[in-house]
């Protein structure tokens, strides 16, 4: 079976003899019509054949690999719970290509995205997983050589579920489950009993992460000021003891120890853990710690060295870049990656989860975030040998993307890293009221956007070729837009402005409305329905807000108005630094 998927997922079959050996590790060599290969994982022999595959590709006939994994367990998580739900069918399909690169795990971050037993509110009209589903996936990752491991929540980040009254007794806030309640307890214990009745790994991570907000609400109302951390710890230790009765070995994102009171003190470079949180910490529970926003090794081995303190077993888990737009940010992956993993390398971390987050709402395709994933795989298996281009390499095996491709498509961010979001600050961005709020030279981004056309039209045959050059062509349009309307509104230059209103904005709802049609073929081909009614509120609102723009712009060329009061204000640039969404950018509240 997976040699049949590996070659499938590749294009590139190996038709001659292969002989299968015991190997510490990864190991292939062709000579000519003959292959030997050597591993002693199912998941190292999916990569023997996917560097077999390698081999065919490059025309290479006589040639020796040997790779030694430097981490025992590596592979993504896939955020399942801000929009998107991947159908059953391509999580098996998306496990075929992360196993050709030899990784061993897979997280499906789920929050409320499974059936819970007496709990019918929980993950209601969102797509949720079956309990059958939930095993389908399960036993073709074991075929396949991964382990598929939960991913939930047992604390905050519930917030789509606690908005129905259903869960009003056991809610300390809007976000975070009540500590000390009986209530409580019986939830949790129905969300572990549901991983361990349809997954077969004997891990599980119980989340923990992010509880804004933790004492200060009903829990407040009800027991007074206690410490946060105590609370967290008491919490902890209930939902622990849960996770034995289930014989599983838990694993917790480890931010919630920075602070007592500050929960932003967690990413400062020099935060620093109290020794009161280390001495008061549970030992079971493996302790996450997640980055994917630095570039540099120091942060990294700051933040390793904290962790360090404890008893417990330290993992990492970084980012592939998802989280940014309609496209994945491939330099930014690199850039802030490249850094952890040397670091994790260098430290012995043996855990390494790549993250992919989509907080906008699933506007990226996790296909095509192979190229980051990339990444990690190309380092768990080279090591701090790794070259650029080896990851170009493995990702265009898997999607058939030239490192052209790869880089025009990373460019929707112009070079910029997660915090800034520049493409789908212009993609958003409101015709009228400029909530881009960024300084940015327009001409160099109308370079960067034909420059990346130019190099798609060389991949008219690539399966995302019209989703790209939609996107860029939005991109090129709109940015042209934003650059000039207000200027030539306030150079009373009507010829510009009744273009704009004639051709323009005509021109960019036709390719606004296109892109439309494609995205959405592609996630009803990719994901369950829910989630994408986000989109069409948001496409919608784009269109309506580009007709009103050229309502108003032609009552103003033809004297129907004097002045245009959103094209009055003077916009102050130079604020587009922290994370923004969709909303942000098209409407001011």
């Amino acid at each position: 079976m997976i040699k049949e998927k590996i070659f499938a997922v590749t294009g590139f079959p190996f038709d001659g003899e292969i002989e299968e050996i015991s190997f510490d590790g990864v190991y292939v060599r062709r000579s000519g019509g003959n292959a030997v290969i050597g591993y002693s994982t199912k998941a190292q022999k999916a990569r023997c054949y996917f560097m077999l595959s390698m081999l065919c590709k490059e025309g290479k006939t006589d040639c020796e690999i040997k790779e030694k994994p430097v981490f025992d367990l590596c592979g993504p998580m896939l955020d399942l719970s801000r929009g998107s739900v991947m159908r059953a069918e391509n999580v098996k399909r998306y496990i075929d290509r992360m196993a050709a690169l030899g990784l061993n795990m897979l997280m499906l971050y789920t929050e409320d995205i499974y059936e819970l037993d007496g709990y019918p509110m929980f993950g209601y009209l969102r797509g949720r997983y079956s309990e059958s589903e939930l095993k389908e996936i399960d036993d073709y990752a074991f075929e396949m050589g991964v382990e598929l491991i939960p991913c939930i929540q047992t604390l905050g980040h519930l917030q789509n579920y606690i908005r129905w009254g259903e869960a009003a007794d056991f809610a300390e806030n809007g976000n975070v489950l009540l500590p000390d309640e009986e209530k409580t307890y019986k939830f949790i214990e129905a969300e572990i009993k549901t991983m361990r009745k349809c997954l077969r790994s004997d891990r599980i991570n119980l989340g923990m992460d992010e509880a804004v907000g933790l004492g200060t609400g009903k829990y407040f109302q009800k027991h007074g000021f206690e410490n946060k951390l105590d609370i967290f710890n008491r919490h902890l230790e209930k939902v622990l003891k849960i996770a034995k009765k289930y014989n599983y070995s838990p694993m917790i994102w480890g931010d919630m120890y920075f602070s007592e009171t500050d929960d932003n003190y967690y990413y400062e470079p020099d935060a620093v853990i109290p020794q009161k949180a280390i001495d008061s910490a549970p030992q079971e529970p493996e302790l996450v710690f997640w980055d994917y926003y630095h570039t540099y090794y120091d942060y990294y081995d700051k933040k390793l060295e904290q962790y360090a303190r404890f008893p417990n077993t330290a993992s990492f888990a970084g980012g592939v870049w998802t989280w940014d737009g309609f496209a994945p940010n491939f330099r930014y992956t690199c850039d802030s990656m490249i850094p952890a993993l040397k670091c994790c390398i260098d430290r012995g971390i043996k855990t390494v989860i790549a993250t992919m987050w989509e907080n906008g709402g699933s506007e990226t395709d996790f296909f095509d975030a192979f190229d980051g994933l990339a990444v990690f795989s190309e380092y768990c298996y080279k090591g701090n040998e790794c070259t650029e281009q080896d990851i170009y390499s493995a990702a265009s095996l898997i999607t058939g993307s030239g490192a052209d491709f790869i880089d025009a498509v990373a460019s929707f961010h112009f070079g910029k890293d997660g915090s800034v979001g520049l493409g789908k600050g212009i993609f958003y961005c409101d015709p009228l009221i400029n909530l881009l709020c960024y300084d940015m030279d327009y001409a160099k981004a109308a370079d960067t956007c034909k420059k990346a056309l130019d190099t798609f039209e060389k991949y008219s045959a690539h399966p995302k070729y019209s989703y790209y050059k939609l996107l860029f062509e939005i991109i090129l349009k709109k940015a042209g837009l934003i650059d000039g309307l207000q200027r030539e509104y306030k150079a009373n230059n009507k010829k510009y402005l009744s273009e704009t209103a004639e051709k323009t904005i005509p021109e960019l709802q036709k390719l606004y409305k296109q892109f439309y049609e494609v995205f959405g073929e592609n996630w009803l081909r990719v994901n369950k329905p829910f989630g994408y009614e986000v989109f069409a509120q948001r496409f919608g609102g784009i269109d309506l807000r580009l007709s009103y723009a050229q309502k108003r712009l032609l009552e103003y060329c033809e004297g129907k108005t004097d002045r245009i009061e959103e094209l009055e204000e003077e916009i102050v640039t130079g604020l587009n630094k922290t994370w923004r969404y969709a909303n942000n950018y098209m409407n001011t509240i």
